[in-house]
């Protein structure tokens, strides 16, 4: 069955009777329209894993339970898998069925709702934060051109205000705002469906984007646009501006494997907490929605700049 003969199918019957393959084409459709590559990605990787699995045990994704869900979470522990892979990878398959209850009005319950990953370990952040120095020397490299006042804007507001990738390449100019004597940037974030949240855009942030807002011009349209040949003035995309930010950590001298564009947003809480912001504060800047999100973040700075260790003592002994 076509995928666009879906529509035709009675929908109570819809996951009984449409071909798996064609629900699956119709969900990955969406996630390459609405999420970020690697997001899209990942939820795939993960749903397909459910499906070969389901496939193993000859169980039909129709007759699909929580206790099922259960037995492939526990499976995935079994066979070595990390507990931040199987907490995606379930929240993939809760996607799913979430989609095929949305869009198609789907009469079930979504059995993996309620299903909870396992606990991580817990060993801090996988991507590092730059140091100070490592942020000065990636702005440097922002030539005083074009291309290079727009990378040192885009890199600015991540260093500076905490955007995510995602956020920068949503931002518009018509975001950027005035409120009370401030200049603030309405922002678009993961998983909201408008640009409702705000950050403050600093000094040191507005030297950082003044220039490129001069050489962009007051047209309406995305804040950060392509200035190659081939599609010069389109809004600047998620690949295109990790290239942009990994480019300039090369030519910084930045390395590590662990030092990715999420760094900049990873430098710009820290560098708060360890110069005096308190938690309120660094949660309204970062748009955590949750609290202990932001405190795992506190956690991670006392751990290693207050650590017991340094407090242990013997006296004269050795």
């Amino acid at each position: 069955m076509a995928s666009n003969e879906i529509a035709s199918v009675r929908r109570s019957d819809l996951i009984h009777h449409v071909e798996v393959e064609n629900l699956v084409r119709d969900w990955e459709k969406y996630l390459r329209s609405e999420k970020a590559r690697g997001t899209a990605n990942a939820y795939m990787k993960g749903l397909n894993t459910f499906l070969d699995w389901l496939k193993g045990e000859g169980l039909p994704l129709a007759h699909v339970v929580p206790s099922i869900i259960r037995r492939w979470r526990d499976s995935l522990v079994s066979d070595g898998y990390s507990p931040d892979s199987v907490s995606l990878w379930l929240t993939a398959v809760r996607r799913f069925y979430a989609f095929l209850i949305n869009e198609y009005d789907v009469p079930i319950l979504n059995p993996a709702r309620e299903v909870k990953g396992k606990t991580s370990s817990g060993n801090g952040h996988k991507r590092d934060e730059l140091t100070s120095r490592e942020v000065v020397a990636v702005l440097e490299t922002c030539e005083d051109i074009q291309r290079g006042k727009r990378d040192r804007a885009l890199i600015g507001l991540m260093a500076y205000c905490a955007l995510r990738t995602i956020e920068v390449h949503r931002a518009d100019l018509k975001d950027l705002q005035t409120k009370g004597d401030r200049l603030i940037l309405w922002v678009h974030g993961k998983q909201r469906v408008a640009a409702d949240e705000f950050v403050v855009i600093s000094e040191k942030a507005h030297k950082c984007l003044h220039p490129w807002l001069i050489e962009r011009g007051k047209h309406p349209g995305p804040l950060f646009t392509s200035l190659s040949n081939r599609s010069k003035g389109t809004r600047l995309g998620l690949r295109s501006i990790r290239a942009i930010v990994t480019g300039r950590y090369f030519k910084a001298g930045v390395v590590g494997e662990t030092k990715s564009t999420h760094s900049l947003r990873h430098s710009a809480i820290t560098n708060a907490i360890r110069n005096g912001a308190d938690p309120k504060q660094v949660m309204q800047m970062a748009r955590h929605k949750s609290f202990n999100t932001t405190l795992g973040y506190y956690h991670e700075v006392n751990r290693l700049d207050s650590p017991a260790e340094d407090l242990i003592d013997y006296g004269n002994g050795v």
